[in-house]
């Protein structure tokens, strides 16, 4: 007489003696928009659509930002005597949340440094006693993951999209002599990534094996069944 009987595959499992591994199956969604070029001191957003709880269990979540400038930057050393003039040409870039509260800051910089003459007589940002560097441009690349605070899992979690506000501004510095007289023109843009890490759901349920008694069964087990 042949009995067949329907056993539960973990079932199954537990009576081979195998060890299972977690049920947890860890997968990752990104999603990316930017603010074009534009000049600094703006304030904009990006459209990030939320995590979508029908995938699974949102776990991690990371926030990339990834900060371009371009301009121009120029001094005039208006002191009596020759002096070395250090330009740091740069904006601050910010991500926010929709309450204001950052979450990453990207500070793309690049330098320059000039030896120049005296006061040569003439405001040109030129000459002996001044420079002018055209086509200036600097990138940076800053990421932050979340939680905490376990409360973004909540925020980021939902069927529509979410605006994050993204400012730029001005953030230039010059060293140099006292007598300087500086000038930058600088526009930025932001792109920002946003990568979900998430806790698939459960592609199979108490999946069955047939068989007949005394005689083995082989299934396969994903990690994320149960």
């Amino acid at each position: 007489m042949t009995i067949i009987r329907k056993i539960p595959v973990l079932a199954v499992l537990t009576l081979l003696g195998l060890a299972l591994p977690a049920m947890a199956n860890a997968a990752t969604i990104s999603y990316s928009d930017s603010v074009p070029q534009q000049s600094t001191y703006w304030s904009s957003s990006v459209a990030i659509p939320k995590f979508d709880p029908s995938l699974g269990t949102l776990t991690d979540i990371e926030f990339k930002l990834d900060g371009h400038i371009e301009g121009i930057a120029k001094f005039e050393h208006q002191g009596q005597g020759p002096a070395t003039v250090t330009m740091n040409f740069s904006a601050t870039i910010e991500l926010q949340r929709p309450d204001t509260s950052p979450l990453v800051v990207a500070i793309p910089v690049v330098s320059t440094v000039d030896d120049v003459t005296a006061y040569d007589g003439a405001t040109d940002f030129g000459g002996t006693s001044g420079r002018t560097h055209d086509g200036l441009s600097a990138d940076k690349t800053v990421s932050a993951s979340s939680p905490p605070p376990s409360s973004d899992l909540a925020l980021f979690t939902g069927s529509e999209t979410i605006a994050l506000p993204v400012i730029a501004t001005g953030s230039s510095s010059t060293t140099g002599s006292g007598n300087i007289i500086t000038q930058f023109t600088t526009s930025a843009s932001a792109t920002v990534t946003i990568t979900y890490t998430y806790n698939a759901v459960p592609v199979a349920n108490e999946d069955v094996a047939t068989t007949d008694e005394d005689t083995p069964v082989t299934v396969d087990v994903l990690s994320n069944d149960t």
